[in-house]
């Protein structure tokens, strides 16, 4: 393996073709995997922070079967990342840095499965029924009118504290997202050919979530 390129290359991509090289190699031993690297300096600190990088995400593990301390295999999840690509791997980081609990019970699944438009569309319903039953609104408001109604200047999860720009703010940032990432998905078939897509619509849900607990705590008596 060139080390040199190696090198120069960010952590996760790197360990991705580290863990190739593995598996090319059949190197079950992480000190003799190193050992080849060791008279290349900064290369072999490169190949060991890329080790560390697969181990921490469960990609390769200790070998149970071996005597070795150095022992390792390649996890199911690290085949499966490999399968994949780092597309999918650095959007699967992206929503396991805590969604919202109504967002990641809805959304993940389907997005871990590849579901990428199901996974947008069921994490926008799960918006759009919160904004409704905190609101008080009924179930004939919909869409961009419910946003509007929930938060215009008048409107029941509106901050009368806040200045009206900020109000305004928070109603566009609700219509927006409502007809850009969940009116679509309801007409049409969406295609989210891109992963890294997929994956911040559904941390945009999570969003509007964790302002929706917010205005939860305000209204709270």
């Amino acid at each position: 393996m060139p080390s040199e390129a190696l090198y120069a290359l960010p952590v996760d991509e790197r360990g991705l073709l580290v863990l190739q090289d593995l598996l090319d190699e059949k190197e079950w031993n992480e000190r003799n995997y190193l050992l080849r690297y060791q008279p290349q300096r900064p290369a072999d600190r490169s190949i060991a922070e890329a080790l560390a990088w697969l181990r921490g995400r469960a990609f390769i593990a200790r070998d149970p079967n071996q005597d070795s301390t150095d022992a390792f295999f390649v996890t199911a999840r690290g085949h499966e990342a490999l399968a994949q690509g780092i597309a999918t791997v650095r959007a699967v980081e992206r929503i396991e840095l805590d969604l919202h609990p109504l967002i990641e019970r809805k959304a993940r699944p389907q997005l871990l499965l590849g579901a990428y438009e199901q996974a947008v569309f069921v994490a926008m319903k799960a918006v759009e029924v919160r904004v409704r039953a905190l609101s008080g609104l009924g179930d004939s408001m919909v869409g961009v009118d419910l946003m509007t109604k929930a938060f215009n200047a008048q409107g029941p999860l509106t901050d009368p504290k806040a200045v009206s720009g900020e109000q305004v703010g928070t109603m566009n940032l609700f219509q927006g997202a409502y007809a850009v990432l969940r009116n679509p998905a309801g007409h049409r078939d969406v295609n989210y050919d891109d992963v890294t897509e997929a994956s911040e619509a559904v941390a945009t849900a999570s969003l509007l979530m964790r302002i929706l607990d917010r205005v939860e705590r305000r209204l709270s008596p």
